[in-house]
């Protein structure tokens, strides 16, 4: 069931992935707003404030992403993908990233530590060193960010 949750959502990027986090454990928990199986969509162009810290590197997709992630924390019947239209997510290669339920296992197994990583806005390290990355190259259009949270149902045994 596709749940439109609308093309303008705005704000800070790692909120945004904590709040849709959310919502995705409800639709797997309660069945509300949708029963699974579902795929929430929603667009629309969030921000990344970086304040005194250096940055690294990543974009407003990978960092909502990871944020999204940490906030699963690896739930079984949740995967994701986040992308900008225009092939490019902040001054990086790649449009975006996805993640499934064993994120928080590979990052562990490559020694990454997700939270600092979040902390320093160098979500595009994260998902580069777990071969994580979509890359488009440039699309040469530049329509909005797209998100796309499936939640499996009870009868599905993959993500």
């Amino acid at each position: 069931a596709p749940v439109l949750l609308g093309d303008a959502l705005e704000g800070e990027a790692r909120e945004l992935g904590t709040v849709m986090a959310g919502i995705a454990k409800a639709v797997a928990r309660h069945g509300t707003p949708a029963a699974p199986p579902a795929v929430l969509i929603s667009g629309g162009e969030t921000t990344v404030t970086v304040g005194e810290t250096t940055p690294g590197r990543g974009g407003r997709n990978t960092e909502f992403l990871l944020s999204l992630a940490l906030a699963l924390n690896g739930h079984p019947s949740i995967a994701a993908v986040a992308a900008d239209t225009d092939g490019i997510d902040g001054t990086e290669d790649a449009a975006g990233a996805i993640i499934g339920p064993n994120f928080p296992r590979a990052a562990a197994r490559q020694g990454i530590d997700t939270r600092r990583m979040l902390e320093m806005h160098d979500s595009f390290t994260v998902f580069d060193q777990l071969d994580s990355l979509v890359v488009t190259g440039p699309t040469l259009t530049n329509v909005n960010d797209f998100r796309a949270i499936v939640i499996r149902g009870p009868n599905n045994s993959r993500l």
